[in-house]
């Protein structure tokens, strides 16, 4: 759509406007406030050509106007300010992403905490595995004489743990054979490529303490598909009813519903590729989705390597600060896992 400046001007100081505030924005306040140098009646006129051009609306009780889907999609594209990430936002987000302790499902969880609670948006996250999963490498402690706590380290470096009985006494020794065995014919090895075949081979090693093979393929099989499951994260929820955009409860009760089914969530993801190198702004409207007409989604996909993909994202009203939420998601996605990324500054 083709604005002249002064249109642009205008728009972006209405949807500055009502992001900020909620109310909708009339010309008088735009004159008096927003530095225009353009006349109220100017304004109107303006106003009134953006409202025909489908970029504003006006409430029935109000002599103002606010952004309509389309005059947010249009400030997102072409209007909006860069937004700089503090130094102390950098410094939380750089300290998740760089730690080389925790686990990959720890570090997306806590990064989807910390995007809800630098926003007050709603948060949420989902990872999936473009290959199969396996059982990396087993190790083992010795727990009584009958028992041994088995701990699986999987291909995206996650830990499971099991506690294993047998009926015969286990030493160090018998320990190390049953893990040496674990690792020869399990580690590495898809859940579809283990096969009696390989559960009979182990067994005539083990001799009578095979007695506790079947358990832990069972286990091993479990795991491997746990690994091989889209995961889900979400944080925040309740952010949703600090804005007076959700005080319909039919609506906030169809954006909770989206969120805790999580093959509705990722249904309306995949249906909507990202915009721009793995972002994507979707701004509610009804041919979204049923009862999202009041709710913006922003989130980018990402992709860390060993077949690892998915998604950040953050869920609020139309008025949004989709500066600072893309300006954060955009950050997270560049340096996630990375070595300590250089930070952009906050110029204010």
């Amino acid at each position: 759509m083709d604005l002249n400046e002064r249109k642009k001007r205008i728009l972006k100081s209405i949807v500055d406007t009502y992001i900020s505030s909620g109310e909708p924005v009339g010309s008088k306040y735009l004159s008096d406030s927003m530095g225009l140098n353009i006349s109220s009646a100017t304004i109107r006129n303006e106003m009134s050509e953006l409202e025909r051009l489908g970029l504003l609306e006006q409430p029935h009780t109000s002599a103002g106007r606010v952004p309509s889907s389309d005059g947010f999609r249009v400030y997102v594209e072409n209007l909006m300010n860069d937004y700089y990430l503090s130094l102390e936002e950098i410094s939380v987000l750089n300290e998740i992403m760089n730690s080389k302790i925790k686990r990959l499902n720890t570090v997306i969880e806590d990064i989807t905490r910390v995007l809800s609670e630098m926003t007050d948006y709603t948060a949420f996250a989902y990872t999936a595995k473009n290959a199969a999963g396996t059982v990396k490498r087993f190790e083992g402690v010795l727990l009584t004489k009958n028992s041994f706590l088995l701990v699986m380290v999987t291909s995206s470096d996650n830990v499971k743990t099991q506690q294993v009985k047998s009926d015969y006494t286990i030493n160090q020794d018998i320990l190390n054979l049953l893990l040496k065995v674990l690792n020869e014919n399990l580690a590495g090895v898809t859940a579809d490529s283990i096969s009696m075949e390989v559960f009979y081979k182990m067994q005539d090693i083990l001799g009578v303490y095979s007695d506790v093979l079947m358990g832990i393929i069972k286990t091993v099989i479990a795991v491997i598909r746990e690994e091989e499951e889209c995961k889900v994260y979400l944080d925040g929820m309740s952010n949703l009813l600090k804005y007076p955009d959700f005080s319909d409860l039919e609506k906030t009760r169809n954006v909770l519903s989206l969120l805790e089914e999580k093959e509705a969530l990722l249904s309306l993801i995949s249906e909507n590729s990202g915009d721009r190198d793995g972002l994507s702004v979707l701004i509610g409207d009804r041919s979204l989705r049923e009862g999202l007409d009041s709710t913006s989604f922003v989130y980018h996909k990402f992709n860390i390597g060993d077949g690892i993909t998915g998604v950040f994202g953050l869920i609020g009203p139309h008025r949004m600060d989709y500066s600072g939420v893309i300006a954060r998601l955009e950050y997270v996605v560049k340096n996630l896992l990375g070595e300590s990324p250089p930070g952009n500054t906050d110029k204010s």
